[in-house]
């Protein structure tokens, strides 16, 4: 027996002034919703929501008549933080017997009417109980309200962002509400309250996925009544309690984090482009419980497949890169926590990992060093194609003497092996891999455009190493114009 129960008093309109705060986060269909939830939480099948303006001023009457099993203890429907029925059961919504209170707090007056009798809540203040006037199924909650016509507004937009659950027929003023199909649900442990005390636990539950219709919010919904407002991509439902507060408005950020990362490793593959800058998905992708799958969607979604991170130690690794038309992944384009789950994915390499050589001297970085070409094995067309370089880089390049050398193998790119190399310096040299040309290409090539367009290339490193530098290109077009002027003037033989 609890002796302190006559203890305390609650005055109505104090209760509705903490209200008052409550609706104007969550707006005043919310009402409408803990109608529904007393509904929803039983084995109901029929839930007929009766609302008509009185075309008084702010009046408006509401009923809301059920087939359930009605109220097991008539004084529930008066008793603040009573023993809650619902309370073991983490598949029901209730929690505190604070509902209906929250409902009455806004009410002229009120009567409940169900299976262990009526009490009625008169415009006096007065609390009548008839505990012989029992309905034989159900109940019937009839309500007179003080609302302006906004808030009545409110309450009819909210209705049909309910998900009602199979098996529940609502009708609102003789008009069903829709059940809505999931476009995805799976299950997954998520944090629970159960018991008297409310006790935090995990418990496998099932997440359902529901898209938005036209001019609804993104919200996180605790079997099927809205409660938190996401900004995410879409309705997510927990068939569950959810760890709310007190109002019921509200989650911990990290429960808010578990069900984000549970929607992004199972609805990754939807995500547009558009979608990887939002709150939600940055959020989910940084946290170390981000599946590989999901973390390699969202670098592609957000990068593109060919994607690299930027090495601020390596320029012509990044110049490289982009030539090779792969996307820079800036230093500040990733969380820390991206980049860690990205590299234990295996799906994140540096520029300087992708393109090992880039900016690097070819040779001895790869195994053995190449084998050079002596003089007596280079062919005819070696031999001319020697000469013919050597010519242009005393006259295009202005040096004394330029060394040029064939050489075979040694890979220097990731995607294959070089072609050609300049080398800069007091001493420059060029060097031709006959192992990837093949020795016929250059008995065809001497006096064609195809060694001309290879010389201008590695002749312009004479000048800048970067590929992608506004001096490289600079470059190009002077050693062009140049070599256009010597056969203008039949300087090249």
């Amino acid at each position: 027996m609890n002796e302190k129960k006559d203890w305390v008093i609650a005055d109505l309109d104090g209760l509705r002034s903490i209200n008052e705060r409550l609706v104007s986060r969550r707006g005043f269909g919310m009402l409408a919703g803990e109608l529904y939830q007393n509904v929803s939480d039983t084995d109901a099948t029929i839930c007929e929501f009766d609302i008509k303006d009185n075309d008084e001023r702010e009046s408006v009457s509401l009923t809301v008549t059920d087939n359930g099993p009605g109220f097991a203890r008539l004084e529930d429907a008066w008793t603040m933080f009573a023993p809650s029925l619902k309370k073991s059961d983490p598949t029901k919504a209730g929690r505190f017997n604070v509902g209906e209170k929250v409902v009455l707090s806004f009410c002229r007056e009120a009567t409940i009417h169900t299976t262990s009798g009526t009490v009625k809540f008169t415009p006096k203040g007065k609390r009548e109980v008839y505990p012989r006037r029992k309905r034989d199924i159900g109940t019937e909650v009839s309500l007179t309200l003080k609302l302006t016509k906004q808030r009545l507004n409110e309450i009819l937009d909210y209705m049909p962002t309910l998900l009602v659950r199979d098996n529940l027929k609502v009708t609102v003023n003789g008009s069903r509400i829709q059940q809505r199909d999931p476009i995805a649900s799976w299950e997954e442990t998520l944090q629970t309250e159960i018991g008297d005390d409310l006790r935090p636990t995990k418990r496998k539950t099932t997440i359902s996925i529901y898209a938005l219709q036209e001019g609804e919010t993104p919200m996180l919904y605790e079997l099927g009544i809205p409660v938190v407002e996401t900004g995410d991509k879409w309705h997510v439902n927990i068939d569950q309690k959810i760890p709310l507060n007190t109002e019921r408005d509200n989650v911990t950020p990290s429960y808010l984090k578990s069900v984000r990362v549970s929607v992004l490793n199972n609805m990754h593959n939807e995500l547009t482009d558009e979608d990887t800058e939002s709150t939600w998905v940055n959020e989910a992708s940084s946290d170390k419980e981000c599946s590989d799958e999901a973390v390699e969607t969202f670098k592609v979604k957000k990068y593109g497949e060919r994607s690299v991170a930027f090495d601020p130690a390596n320029p012509e690794a990044n110049a490289y890169a982009v030539s090779e038309g792969y996307t820079l992944i800036p230093s500040h384009g990733l969380t820390s926590g991206q980049r860690k789950n990205m590299k234990e994915a295996d799906v994140l390499n540096t520029s300087s990992v992708q393109f090992p050589n880039a900016g690097r001297d070819a040779y001895g970085l790869d195994g053995e060093p190449v084998e050079v070409v002596s003089d007596e094995n280079q062919t005819e067309g070696m031999k001319s194609a020697k000469a013919y370089t050597e010519q242009l880089g005393k006259l295009v390049l202005g040096v004394d003497h330029l060394d040029v050398v064939f050489v075979r193998g040694q890979t220097r790119f990731q995607h294959g092996t070089f072609v050609a190399c300049f080398f800069a310096g007091r001493s420059p040299s060029i060097h031709y891999n006959v192992g990837n040309l093949g020795q016929k290409w250059f008995d065809d090539s001497v006096g064609t455009t195809r060694l001309d367009d290879l010389i201008i290339h590695e002749f312009a490193h004479h000048y800048e190493s970067n590929h992608l530098s506004a001096r490289y290109y600079k470059a190009l077009s002077k050693i062009g114009a140049q070599i256009i002027s010597l056969v203008r003037n039949k300087e090249i033989t």
